[in-house]
């Protein structure tokens, strides 16, 4: 298996290259299309990654208040604070925290937009409350999740893949606990109720994702950056060569020339406190 990247620098500069134009302007775009935001107060961005929303953001409001983006990544902020620079944009300032413990006082923005989709699970209530905890009464909170039924054209081939090698009875619990793992809409719905929202709509998006091979598709920074270590997690360390192989080869018989498509259940929540 290559050997995973771990330099944060350029992990950031990845995630903003590659990831944040492919992946996360799908979820912004959705809250553009579906949300109507005030154009004045406080905002903020939570995971706010290379900042080019709470940017948006920023000049939407045009000197009406103030964004503040908040990521747990050091140089995906230094990235934000860059672009916000370069581009001259007041009204908007960027800090390093975690959004699982937000430092910030109870009911101090009008606006929280939140970016979960790429984290786990078990993560995400925790996010949501803390999110509702900074939102004021009757402001919005926003949040963008993966839902169940993501990614299940490549759970199919590893399933085959796992098959194939003679291991899939071995890892069938931790495999069938990845396809899972996502929340359904009504779940995330229940979620975020308990966090203390109301008037809760979700709005819900099949994105697709294109990949001219299977190399392509492993190796792209979304997937190799962001999934395929929790996926390959569930194989035994010295059968993971072989069922990336494996799955190489699937990939090539499927996709008969053409690209190969993924898709997410891409989902965005907004509610009330």
């Amino acid at each position: 298996m290559s050997a995973v990247m771990t330099d944060p620098k350029e992990l950031a500069f990845r995630y903003d290259l590659f990831i944040a134009p492919d992946w996360r302007d799908r979820f912004d775009t959705m809250i553009n299309e579906n949300i109507e935001l005030p154009l004045e107060g406080r905002f903020l961005d939570v995971n706010c990654g290379t900042g080019a929303y709470a940017i948006e953001l920023a000049e939407r409001v045009n000197g009406k208040g103030e964004v503040v983006g908040v990521d747990p990544d050091a140089e995906r902020i230094n990235i934000a604070r860059a672009k916000a620079q370069v581009q001259k944009t007041k009204d908007v300032r960027f800090e390093e925290g975690p959004a699982t413990r937000l430092p910030y006082k109870d009911n101090e923005f009008d606006v929280v937009v939140g970016d979960a989709s790429l984290l786990h699970t078990s993560e995400i209530e925790n996010v949501c409350a803390e999110m509702t905890r900074v939102t004021r009464p009757e402001g919005q909170v926003v949040l963008k999740l993966t839902t169940h039924g993501s990614f299940d054209e490549f759970f199919s081939i590893y399933w085959e893949a796992l098959h194939n090698l003679g291991i899939a009875e071995e890892v069938w619990s931790s495999l069938e606990h990845l396809i899972k793992e996502r929340i359904t809409v009504s779940s995330a719905e229940i979620l975020a109720e308990r966090a203390g929202l109301r008037g809760i709509e979700s709005f819900v998006s099949k994105e697709e994702f294109g990949f001219g091979n299977a190399k392509e598709f492993l190796e792209s920074p979304l997937i190799a950056d962001s999934f395929l270590s929790d996926w390959m997690e569930i194989v035994p360390p010295g059968s993971r060569e072989a069922v990336l192989s494996k799955i190489r080869t699937i990939i090539e018989r499927e996709r008969n020339k053409a690209l190969f498509e993924v898709s997410i259940k891409a989902t965005v929540l907004v509610g009330k406190k």
